[in-house]
């Protein structure tokens, strides 16, 4: 059940000692019939949990969620799985139920909707251990930016503004590998699941009124694909850079050392972290050593992994060169001038408008780099056709506002309560 004496496990025990001496259990909202009023069923028999599966694939639609540990090993363990129909929530423990896969198949299903919110993390066992992708999936998070709320907005706060209860302090970072769970612990893990079938059926009614819901659908696909769950190095590559423009020769660095990390830590079953901190393999790329003892001496690097795996390391900075550099994104030179900085911030502050004005999260749509490449592009007439704003839903919607810089159309905003906007083409 996880080792006991990492930072990290000693800081989600005190999370756990403080959020059950703080936390106070609120009461469950009563009177809407999507919403399972009863106490959470325990599910930790074959027969019970079989039993379960049924009715989940037999109602069409259910509430999914997980609470794991991953601080401690390469893939998370899952602790606690969690689900609801408007009938009744079930906490299945999978220490005793080792074999999730008629679960999984359902999750699978494309016949079968499985709501969750904000579920990547949720989802990764499914199609790792199932061997299939997540099929019919419905983010609440992801339909939320869609209708007018932030991306991304935690659910105590969703459940707040659409259902108007307060479900009380919520805690993730616990001990769930606890046996047996506090009542607390429970009742904060029936809750992630209780209230999503009805926050579905509001937020599907939004999306159809606002013409949306071929776009959420678009969105929930990141969900549905094999390659969503496997390692990407390029995501990798980027993470550990951060806002920082390495040079070619530091790009193929992090590449190389980056991959035999990952091969280390699923070999021994770690988090990459504990094999090599971002920070290190940064450092390394950019100062590269020559001995494993140098390597064990720099900053921060676990002197473990140097002497055990040092000259691997020290070989896969050597070999940087014979492969091909990802191209990550590098400022242009004109973002530095005094008046394009100004005319950026300005553009962006009203591109955030804009999607506010027309009940669309700006964060769910694009990011500011995204964007600039996007707009000067625009701005020069010569429009970035792979950009992620010129394909798919993020292109339809950004078209009205790409009119108006283009001087094809004019935006106009008005108040009252709420901030709207409208289009118009010249």
């Amino acid at each position: 059940m996880g080792k006991s004496g990492s930072h990290r496990r000693k800081h989600r025990q005190q999370s756990h000692h403080q959020s059950h001496a703080e936390a106070t259990i609120n009461q469950v909202l009563e009177g809407n019939q999507l919403i399972p009023t009863g106490e959470a069923d325990w599910i930790d028999t074959e027969e019970e949990f079989l039993a379960l599966c049924d009715e989940l694939g037999d109602s069409g639609i259910f509430s999914y969620d997980t609470e794991f540990i991953g601080e401690d090993s390469y893939y998370a363990h899952t602790c606690l799985v969690q689900v609801a129909t408007t009938q009744r929530v079930a906490l299945i423990d999978p220490f005793i139920i080792n074999n999730l896969s008629p679960l999984y198949a359902l999750i699978a299903d494309p016949q079968i909707t499985t709501l969750l919110h904000s579920g990547s993390q949720d989802l990764e066992p499914v199609a790792r251990l199932y061997g299939k992708p997540p099929a019919a999936i419905f983010d609440t998070q992801l339909a939320a930016g869609f209708v007018g709320y932030p991306w991304p907005i935690s659910l105590t706060k969703l459940i707040s503004s659409i259902l108007q209860h307060d479900v009380g302090g919520h805690f993730t970072f616990s001990q769930w590998d606890a046996r047996p769970l506090s009542n607390r612990q429970r009742f904060y893990a029936a809750d992630d699941v209780r209230y999503l079938i009805a926050l579905h059926d509001h937020l599907n009614i939004k999306l159809n009124e606002l013409e949306r819901t071929s776009w959420a659908e678009e969105e929930f696909t990141k969900y549905t694909s094999m390659e969503a769950y496997e390692f990407n190095l390029f995501n990798i590559v980027k993470r550990i850079c951060k806002n920082k423009s390495p040079r070619k020769k530091e790009i193929q660095r992090i590449q190389t050392v980056a991959a035999l990390r990952e091969t280390i830590a699923i070999d021994l079953d770690l988090p990459t972290r504990a094999v090599i901190p971002n920070e290190c393999v940064l450092a390394l790329a950019k100062k590269p050593v020559e001995t494993v003892d140098q390597l064990a001496s720099m900053k921060g690097f676990p002197r473990n992994m140097a002497n055990r795996f040092g000259k691997k390391i020290l070989q896969a900075v050597l070999d940087a060169t014979s492969i091909e550099a990802m191209q990550l994104r590098k400022p242009q030179p004109i973002e530095k001038e005094a008046e394009t900085r100004q005319e950026l911030d300005g553009i962006w502050s009203l591109f955030g408008a804009w999607c506010v004005g027309k009940q669309l999260s700006t964060g769910l749509v694009t990011n500011r780099p995204t964007f600039t490449d996007w707009f000067l592009a625009l701005r020069e007439g010569k429009p970035l056709v792979e950009s992620p704003l010129a394909v798919g839903w993020r292109g339809e919607a950004v078209q009205e506002f790409a009119n108006m810089l283009s001087g094809n159309g004019e935006i106009s905003f008005s108040y009252n309560k709420t901030l709207h906007t409208k289009s118009s083409t010249t």
